[in-house]
């Protein structure tokens, strides 16, 4: 059965699609729930260990490159209870965290 909360959002799950690692830091909304560091090698994904009911605000992501350390475009958000992101990269040493909206692949 177990304790999880009906009412709780799904642990913040962030996807490093670079051929770099990265961290960063999970912000939410309340001052009641606590940010979450993060740090996720290439092509791994990092899952917090929880959530409970706080929206999330913002992401930053920093990609370690050969070229040193560069800050990605963060997401950011009022409010929301996505829980699935993305460390993608959109330009020579230019990267962005951005939700991930699906999985599956167009037919």
């Amino acid at each position: 059965m177990g304790n999880r909360n009906p009412n709780a959002y799904d642990p913040v799950q962030i996807f490093n699609s670079t051929s770099f690692n990265a961290s960063g830091k999970v912000e939410y909304a309340s001052i009641f729930c606590s940010d979450d560091s993060y740090s996720v090698q290439r092509d791994e994904t990092w899952t917090a260990s929880s959530r409970g009911v706080c929206l999330l605000t913002r992401i930053t992501a920093t990609v370690k490159t050969p070229s040193g350390n560069i800050e990605a475009i963060p997401y950011t958000s009022s409010g929301t209870s996505f829980s699935k992101f993305a460390i993608i990269q959109i330009g020579v040493n230019q990267f962005q965290v951005t939700r991930v909206v699906s999985a599956k692949r167009r037919k």
